[in-house]
């Protein structure tokens, strides 16, 4: 399972241990990195955050990953010729880290956990979505 940031944000502030079976892609790392800056983040909770990053398997972006991630971007422009935006759903502009995560997960086959609504769309492509409270 790929973990969204906004997820792995709630579990270092609850300090609560991730499932074994997770997966951080380095773009997580490095959004989680950039918020723990901006939000002045406690010793406690960036020491918490670093002991994730080594316990968990960090993915970096590989050549592979980017093809899924053209793929993302393109549907979700509605431009991707091959398989087009179903009716009643309208183009949209993803950040760029999330198509990253996305793509991630796409070139896993894993599910990706998420607390927000940023990838409502891509089932369609095959992403395994979870949605977490």
């Amino acid at each position: 399972m790929v973990f969204d940031t906004n997820l792995l944000i709630e579990h270092i502030r609850r300090q609560e241990m991730l499932p074994a079976r997770a997966i951080i892609p380095v773009i997580v790392v490095g959004e989680l990195e950039a918020f723990a800056l901006k939000a002045d983040w406690s010793y406690q909770k960036v020491s918490f955050m670093q002991r994730l990053f080594q316990r968990f398997p960090v993915v970096e972006v590989i050549r592979e990953i980017t093809t899924y991630y053209a793929q993302v971007d393109a549907y979700s422009q509605g431009n991707l010729q091959e398989q087009p935006l179903p009716p009643g759903l309208s183009a949209r502009n993803m950040g760029k880290n999330d198509i990253w995560i996305a793509a991630t997960a796409l070139y896993l086959d894993l599910e990706l956990h998420t607390t927000d609504n940023d990838f409502n769309h891509l089932p369609a492509l095959g992403l395994q979505l979870v949605k977490n409270k």
